[in-house]
């Protein structure tokens, strides 16, 4: 293995941590007085400005339903409003994560769109003084324990030249209940908006005279932050490039449970950086293929991905000149299996040569089984997909060869309700690692295969990132 960025193993990636001073109190207003709401217990709070002091004062709330800007799919719903100086009030995933149908948005698989960094996103290309995103925990795929464990701590994001101007003022989620009553305060009704806001045509509704004030005050540190990059480098063609990634960092201290206040991150990402140093290993003890393989630990996933949005800014190789990217966020534990997850399945041929991989082993894929989660859009490869790089990204599959589908199921509605994001995601003595071996060497093989072929795997003629590729010319 030889260093992958320009000469060094460390691509140097410039950072701001962002640490409130304050313990910040939201305020909603109206004409049935002020009601204030605890940081952390009923909203998050956190801003990209760099401003010691950033305040929302008295902006009124504008419900935005998802918040979403598709003009492909004639939708927009801000139409007809104008947001400077406003809150948008935004609900989580896509519209059609209730009913399944699909409107445009892929029924209850969940797009761009349903992405809370889309929805922060497109508020400030609204022009909004801020953006709160009410909390549901099946719609948002996790519980509000995820979001209340990032109250302490640094925020991280890349350096920017405005400042995080862009991205005007406020970032929050707040409870459903807390929500509810405020939908209810302003004479509105929650359910019957949310219904309203699922379909086409749906135009922003101002919640009564309900105001929204909230002063954050905050410490901002400037770092540097890495990239770890290894290049195994090809006999015959080594300027094309087949490329793995994990993210190598966690959250680090967080709220505690049971006082614990350590996450540890085990299976996210510890299993996914080990199985990358394992492929290093197992590529180079057999030997260099014609292509050359790039090894990247990226930094800040759990941030936004931001090691992976510093590369995509910064790429290290060409995206024309990268054959296909594959990614690790969490490993098998649970033991051998029948199948193995794509997520994302149908956007790729990517999928093609896993299924072959798989069935050579006796084992299935299986399209995503929770894809109203939206995993595809929440680690680190969309951001080599947004430079048209075609990836693949697997979870491990749920047909236990001990327990089948039902324990399958049960042990990842576990880890999500219990362990994600949580000091109990450590090592335990019920970890079974043979299933995240095998699925390791599935993904050495496709790797080992297009490193040694002439393929260059293509989008689907539906995937959102292939106007990207043809770009590039491929």
């Amino acid at each position: 293995m030889q260093p992958g960025a320009n000469g060094s193993w460390r691509q140097n990636a410039g950072l701001v941590a962002a640490t409130l001073t304050n313990e910040p109190v939201l305020t909603i207003s109206g004409r049935d007085g002020a009601r204030d709401y605890v940081y952390g217990q009923d909203f998050t709070a956190w801003t990209k400005r760099l401003d010691p002091t950033v305040a929302v004062e008295n902006a009124e709330l504008v419900f935005v339903g998802y918040g979403i800007v598709a003009p492909e799919l004639n939708w927009n719903d801000y139409e007809g409003v104008d947001m400077r100086g406003k809150i948008a009030v935004i609900l989580i995933n896509d519209p059609d994560f209730d009913t399944g149908d699909d409107r445009g948005f892929g029924g209850r698989a969940m797009t761009y769109y349903g992405r809370w960094t889309y929805k922060y996103e497109e508020a400030a290309r609204q022009g909004a003084a801020g953006a709160i995103i009410v909390h549901q925990t099946a719609p948002a795929a996790y519980p509000w324990e995820v979001i209340g464990s990032r109250v302490t701590g640094a925020r991280f994001d890349v350096a920017r030249e405005d400042r995080g101007a862009r991205a005007r003022a406020l970032r929050g989620w707040i409870q459903e209940r807390v929500a509810r009553d405020t939908f209810t305060r302003a004479g509105l009704n929650f359910d019957q908006l949310r219904a309203r806001a699922q379909r086409q045509g749906f135009r922003p509704v101002a919640m009564g005279r309900l105001t929204g004030s909230v002063t954050l005050e905050t410490s901002f540190e400037t770092l540097q932050s890495a990239n770890v990059v290894g290049i195994l480098p090809g006999t015959s063609r080594p300027d094309e490039y087949v490329i793995y990634t994990a993210h190598w960092d966690h959250l680090g201290r967080c709220a505690p449970v049971d006082g614990d206040d350590i996450c540890n991150g085990a299976l996210d990402n510890a299993t996914g950086t080990g199985g990358l140093i394992e492929l290093a290993r197992q590529f180079s003890g057999q030997g260099a293929p014609e292509r050359s393989v790039v090894f990247i630990a990226l930094t800040a996933e759990e941030q936004g991905l931001l090691g992976a949005l510093y590369y995509q800014q910064n790429p290290l190789f060409p995206s024309r000149q990268t054959v296909a990217a594959i990614n690790m966020d969490g490993l098998n534990r649970n033991g051998p299996t029948r199948d193995i997850e794509v997520i994302g399945f149908g956007k790729s041929e990517m999928d093609d040569l896993i299924t072959e991989a798989a069935r050579a082993e006796g084992r299935r894929v299986e399209p995503d089984s929770l894809p109203e989660a939206g995993f595809f859009y929440r680690s680190d490869h969309i951001h080599f997909a947004q430079l048209g790089i075609p990836v693949l990204y697997t979870k491990a599959g749920i047909d236990l060869l001990e327990g089948g589908v039902d324990r399958g199921r049960a042990l990842v509605a576990d880890y999500i309700a219990n362990h994600y994001h949580k000091p109990s995601d450590e090592l335990t003595d019920a970890w079974d690692m043979r299933g995240g071996s095998e699925d390791l060497g599935l993904l050495y093989d496709v790797g080992r295969r297009l490193a040694d072929s002439e393929e260059w795997p293509r989008w689907r003629d539906n995937a959102e990132f292939r106007a990207a590729r043809e770009a590039d010319g491929r």
